[in-house]
């Protein structure tokens, strides 16, 4: 309850903050792992790349391995925590609003080691969404006898570090409690989150090092002039956005429609990985090389290169994720925004003196990440730590701005929100068949 006005105000319990801290410390350690296995997995597709192309019929390997790492993710997904499934984080907003409690015991080992044979596996997923339910998984783990609301600050806070983790953005973190979580900011909320996100920090910086993800080359800042090419940049992006969350659902959709155990749809997923990796290597996985190409300038494509990769690398997310493995989403947004930035600068390579392209990019990662998750806050807020630089904020702003307005005109829900309403006309569609009379007998 808040404090009655007129009244001093009560005394602080010590203990969620004090549990919060410590489920930020291991989130940031686990998160911190999971990145540093993730991080192998693209210096060694890389030699797998050249070795297999050195021998006759190599291919045929890739696609075995790549298929049957991605069915192992979905078998032990659907054999041991269905719930790891996807994202983990409209999991997360579920049980919070329910006050649910999450099956740490199961949920924490497959999601670590099912996520990270997808991502192995070549699937185009990210690692934010995994380490969001890892860190709330290790709240929920140590969250003892607290109460109702304490118990839902705890989850929110070890969502917070686990996004943290993800991007050693603490800030960030905290942002994403408050805007995507929709948790109100009070004491007690303040008190948890806020000591989870910075041992987080601590924890992952300890573990691989505190530089930016994305580090800019020098780069001015726009001219005010430039603000419609930002504009329509942030409508381009909105597009992207909006395709990327009715692609996400129509996947679901296919993937469940379809005949046998899940892992035999996963297995088709990784072996169309198998097959891009061969003609198109920056596709597969999150991405994150790629983006960091464009963002510097040296991704080698055309335009009509940087196209097929946009149109490629959404479908191959698309799947990746309609499979049903875990894995995030962040990451693919990130790419595709700057996949979408990239082509701006190659349409008009020598506006503003040819030095637009870090922006152009940089704005088209916000633009799509906020025209899907409709959190522009925490994506303007998440850019700046990536790249360790705030002056290009007021066009990745503008471009935010186009990207939020065009996906509400078209009225498209933010694609957490829709998970969510999907997951629940399932639970309801199985209840009501569950209910119905069995028909009477026929003569």
């Amino acid at each position: 309850m808040p404090d009655t006005p007129g009244r001093p105000p009560r005394a602080l319990d010590p203990w969620p903050p004090l549990r919060a801290a410590i489920a930020g410390a291991f989130a940031g350690l686990i998160g911190g792992g999971y990145r540093w296995t993730l991080g192998l997995a693209y210096p060694w597709h890389v030699k797998l790349l050249v070795d297999v192309a050195a021998v006759r019929f190599g291919w045929v390997f890739l696609v075995a391995l790549f298929a049957s790492g991605a069915a192992l993710s979905s078998w032990l997904t659907v054999r041991f925590a269905p719930e790891a499934a996807g994202s983990g984080i409209p999991h997360v907003e579920e049980s919070i609003a329910q006050d649910r409690r999450l099956r740490w015991q199961r949920l924490v080992p497959v999601k670590f080691v099912a996520g990270a044979l997808a991502l192995v596996s070549g699937l185009s997923l990210g690692r934010e969404g995994p380490t969001v339910h890892l860190g709330a998984g290790i709240a929920s783990a140590l969250e003892g006898p607290l109460g109702l609301r304490a118990r839902r600050a705890m989850l929110a806070a070890g969502a917070g570090a686990g996004l943290t983790a993800a991007f050693s953005a603490p800030i960030a973190g905290f942002v994403f409690v408050l805007e995507e979580l929709r948790q109100r900011p009070n004491r007690l909320l303040v008190s948890t989150a806020l000591p989870a996100v910075l041992t987080s920090y601590l924890a992952t910086t300890w573990l691989l090092g505190d530089l930016p993800m994305f580090p800019l080359p020098p780069t001015p800042t726009p001219s005010a002039v430039l603000t419609p090419l930002f504009i329509v940049l942030g409508v381009a992006a909105g597009m992207v956005g909006v395709a990327f969350n009715r692609g996400l659902l129509r996947a679901l959709d296919l993937f469940e429609a379809l005949p046998g155990p899940r892992w035999l749809g996963a297995a088709a997923v990784g072996a169309l990985a198998a097959g891009v990796a061969c003609w198109l290597p920056y596709a597969i996985g999150n991405g994150e090389p790629a983006a960091e190409a464009m963002i510097r300038g040296h991704f080698p494509a055309t335009l009509a290169g940087l196209v097929l990769f946009l149109a490629v690398k959404l479908g191959l997310t698309a799947v990746s994720y309609g499979c049903g493995v875990p894995g995030g989403i962040f990451a693919p947004q990130l790419v595709l925004g700057a996949t979408v930035g990239a082509i701006a600068h190659a349409l008009a390579p020598n506006l503003g003196g040819g030095t637009l392209g870090p922006a152009l990019a940089t704005a088209g990662m916000v633009g799509v990440f906020v025209a899907s998750v409709r959190a522009p806050i925490t994506g303007l807020v998440l850019l700046v730590e990536l790249t360790a630089e705030g002056h290009l904020l007021l066009v990745q702003a503008t471009t935010a701005l186009a990207a939020y307005l065009f996906a509400a005109s078209v009225r498209d829900l933010p694609v957490y929100e829709a998970l969510r309403e999907r997951d629940a006309r399932r639970v309801d569609a199985a209840a009501g068949i569950g209910n119905k009379a069995p028909p009477e007998d026929t003569p």
